[in-house]
């Protein structure tokens, strides 16, 4: 028989989710048993140094080191003098002797067993990248907790996953929590710590796909060459997925897609990725079809968080923009015209506190663009000055149609208190095609809505509330119900019971029974009284002279004898406009009542 190795692997943790979640401090001395309750301790076992052992303890890190247990046995229950006992599974095939051979037992490759030390000093890209290279397509590549320091670039081929221990959200000062992570060297050169490269740049026999990045932090804190980017994807580089992973203080973007070959990266899922203060874009994607982004954040970045030029039938579900630079999502770029060309759904996603707008929307072409349920907060920073003609949500010079389900802005100033209230509106539309935002709650320091001018279309929905100045004191601009910016158009009948209106009427249908009285009795009424629209007078002489300063140059007066008097004749008006008109018979013995109806031109 033979022994297998145990440790340094997933084995240091829960490998059976119904054991639960079970860890062990630094320094504990673990046993090792055959039942999960009572059962027989395994005391014949040979530690790292190759001498017998009865306990093994953990290591600074709590991992437990590699050793080997006894003759056949290839899983076990570690006892940390807890309530309760882990398994264990050997990562080895039994070959025993304990000659460090890579283990690649249910097609996981430890790290550690290529020569990588995650000590926080050792340059550990040669071995990592032998372990990546040496991994076999579905295979994994083991991350045990460690601090693991690289000079270039690693590379992940084709349907191979990295798959660390756990991920940190942000460094927290203060915190307890082992290290996990990859860290570049000041040395470090390359255009990424972690790249993923196509047939033309990989030289693949396949398609370049399927690749994983799961549970791996990147802390790129002591990099110095400019421009280094977390992950980079260049070219015809399909189904990549991301998930827990934390990039932060890279000199470049965090997530960074980009053209190759004519060709690029298309249908990633990207799920609780954190990119924390970059030099530049938190995400930077270049007409990156089919992807989708769950639960993902971009915070403190150099420009701005999601750059987002042309992402054809993707989704953005539940993120945030928070404290970058530049705008907190910018959506640009041409999203084309053809049939192949489609849209973006952004929903339940929010800002804060970025430097220039929340949104920014400024993409070209004819696909739509969808929002729902979108919070902005206190952006427009603008350096702390505020201003800038900054908002929660802009649009400028977008050709795509923009549809807003339902748009809040709320605004503020830095944590501490200090600089200027912003943003300066809640939303702002300037030359645009097509832009409709139906409901919200707008709060900004100058106005909640503004219209920028240069729309063909925009379209305010029926509830939309402003509010101005600071969340302290507001000033309240409460839309009714049923106020309208723009057209408003009902299909079917529109039923005004208030039967009020205080603006202007247009019909603008061009056949002949444009205005319709449709009931029997209906008719028009018409005012009467000083300078009305219709009124009665009586002539004199075959005369009358009516002041009336609302006549036009253009007014078209329509006079009808009411009762006769004395000898009947034809009559006729002359006008002077601003100041009324005169009715004039043939007949200078003409004394009939008679009745004016003004109507204009349209």
């Amino acid at each position: 028989m033979a022994r297998s190795t145990f440790g340094r692997t997933l084995a240091d943790f829960v490998v059976r989710p119904t054991d639960g979640l079970w860890g062990v401090a630094p320094g504990t001395e673990l046993t090792f048993w055959s039942a999960a309750d009572g059962g027989d301790q395994y005391t014949d076992l040979i530690n790292a140094m190759g001498a017998p052992a009865t306990t093994i303890v953990t290591d600074e890190n709590g991992a437990i080191p590699l050793f080997q247990g006894p003759d056949g046995v290839t899983a076990m229950w570690a006892d940390a003098g807890g309530t309760r006992r882990a398994r264990i599974e050997a990562h080895q095939d039994g070959a025993g002797g304990g000659g460090g051979q890579p283990g690649t037992a249910l097609g996981w490759l430890n790290v550690l067993d290529y020569g990588a030390s995650g000590d926080d000093s050792t340059d550990d890209t040669v071995a990592i990248q032998a372990a990546l290279d040496a991994c076999p397509m579905g295979g994994i590549v083991y991350l045990p907790a460690g601090a693991y320091r690289t000079s270039a670039p690693l590379t992940i081929p084709p349907a191979v996953t990295l798959q660390g221990t756990h991920t940190n959200l942000m460094t927290v000062p203060g915190l307890v929590d082992p290290p996990c992570y990859i860290k570049p060297l000041p040395s470090f050169v390359g255009g990424a710590v972690i790249s993923f490269l196509d047939e033309i740049d990989g030289g693949y026999s396949t398609i370049s796909a399927e690749h994983r990045i799961v549970s791996v932090m990147i802390d790129g804190s002591d990099l110095t060459e400019p421009g280094t980017d977390g992950i980079r994807a260049r070219g015809n580089i399909q189904n990549v997925q991301l998930r827990d992973v934390t990039i932060r203080r890279v000199t470049g973007a965090g997530v960074h897609t980009e053209f190759n070959g004519g060709f690029y990266p298309y249908s990633w899922r990207l799920t609780r990725v954190m990119v924390d203060n970059t030099g530049w874009h938190g995400f930077a994607f270049e007409v990156m079809t089919d992807i989708s982004l769950m639960d993902c954040q971009a915070i403190g970045c150099g420009a701005s968080g999601f750059e987002i030029a042309n992402a054809a039938n993707s989704h953005a579900v539940g993120c945030r923009a928070e404290w970058n630079v530049g705008d907190g999502w910018h959506i640009t770029g041409d999203w084309a015209t053809g049939t192949g060309s489609g849209g973006m759904l952004v929903s339940g996603c929010s800002t804060d506190r970025n430097g220039a707008n929340g949104f920014l929307i400024d993409a070209t072409g004819n696909p739509v663009l969808q929002f729902e349920n979108i919070h902005t907060r206190r952006d427009g920073r603008n350096n702390g000055a505020g201003g800038g003609n900054y908002a929660g949500f802009a649009c400028n010079g977008a050709t795509v149609p923009v549809i807003v389900g339902l748009l809040t802005c709320y605004p503020g100033v830095d944590d501490d208190g200090t600089q200027e209230n912003s943003p300066q509106f809640g939303a702002r539309v300037t030359g645009c095609t097509y832009v409709s935002v139906d409901a919200g709650f707008l709060h900004a320091d100058t106005a909640g809505w503004s219209d920028g001018g240069g729309n063909a279309v925009l379209r305010r929905g029926l509830n939309i509330a402003e509010r101005t100045g600071g969340t302290a004191d507001p000033v309240d601009a409460f839309a009714p119900p049923t106020d309208v910016a723009g057209n408003l158009n009902v299909g079917g009948y529109a039923a005004l019971n208030s039967g009020q209106s205080n603006g202007q009427w247009n019909i603008w249908d061009g056949g002949p029974k444009a205005l319709n009285l449709g009931s029997a009795g209906g008719g028009i009424a018409i005012a009467e009284g000083a300078n009305a629209r219709m009124g009665t007078s009586t002539l004199a002489a075959g005369t009358v002279t009516v002041a009336n300063t609302s006549v036009t140059a253009n007014t078209r007066v329509l006079p009808f004898r009411q009762a006769a008097g004395g000898t009947l004749g034809h009559l006729s008006v002359t006008k002077n406009a601003g100041v009324g008109f005169t009715i004039t018979s043939s007949s200078n013995t003409d004394t009939s009542a008679v009745a004016w109806v003004l109507l204009e031109p349209a």
